[in-house]
């Protein structure tokens, strides 16, 4: 029997945690352990968590450590053969787990996500065409933005040691760094089931944040081709490099680049 171990990193998040350790719960397709990673927070997670304390394994941090941190603290300290991660505001629908690792197991997946419910200020949300989820070989298609939710994500525990973990350097696009690190060498599954309701979307139309995420990104994207570029295809290498070049032009005058 295949184990799952689940990872919820939360910092001062009371509003969501327990509703996103029920969703847990009532999995279809129990988890072999449930880690929850307080990063820090400024009240005693433990006290607040009480009624699940016997279903859960929390993992407190002496201080705010920041998510990808905390993710890395979760991925070390599990037991399962897979890992699947759920963000504190996030819930998994009740068959998340059964169908994604029956998915895995069946195709020999090491890695997989799934589609997803988007749900903000009180109204569900239109994805819309330029949030399109792929699965394959897809370094080339998920250069322009994270097109991979964490809390949809399910990883073979051993592909930490290939690709790595999570960036701990950084505290936004961590999910759009590894996910490029692992399409850079592995298939990816795409499981055309919506399995989770992620109820908070990162960015906002705000220019300046647009700005912001893509100047991360661009850099991020830079480091990455500057490691691998002798490894790339031509095919990959032509399409980072527009990539980069296309982030550039959004960028301008930002951090003056």
């Amino acid at each position: 029997m295949h184990t799952v171990s689940v990872i919820i990193p939360v910092y001062n998040r009371t509003f969501s945690i327990r509703d996103a350790v029920e969703s847990v719960l009532i999995q279809s397709f129990k988890p072999s352990e449930i880690i929850v990673i307080d990063d820090g927070s400024s009240f005693d997670m433990a006290s607040y968590l009480k009624n699940y304390m016997h279903h859960i394994r929390l993992i407190k941090l002496n201080e705010n450590k920041g998510v990808s941190f905390a993710r890395n603290t979760g991925i070390k300290a599990a037991k399962g053969e897979y890992i699947a991660f759920l963000d504190s505001d996030d819930l998994f629908l009740p068959k998340k787990l059964e169908y994604q690792l029956k998915y895995m197991t069946e195709n020999n997946l090491y890695i997989s996500h799934t589609d997803e419910f988007w749900y903000r200020k009180d109204r569900w949300v239109n994805q819309g065409k330029s949030n399109k989820r792929y699965g394959g070989y897809i370094f080339n298609k998920i250069l322009d933005k994270c097109r991979i939710s964490p809390s949809s994500l399910m990883v073979h525990k051993s592909v930490f040691d290939e690709a790595g973990y999570f960036n701990e350097d950084l505290r936004v696009c961590e999910d759009y760094e590894i996910s490029i690190r692992f399409a850079l060498k592995y298939k990816i599954g795409y499981l055309e089931k919506k399995l989770i309701i992620k109820r908070a979307v990162e960015e906002n139309s705000l220019s300046a944040t647009i700005k912001h995420i893509e100047y991360i990104r661009y850099k991020i994207l830079n480091k990455i081709y500057e490691k691998n570029k002798s490894l790339l295809s031509k095919e990959y290498k032509t399409s980072v490099e527009q990539e980069i070049l296309r982030k550039k032009q959004i960028i301008g005058d930002y951090h003056k680049i």
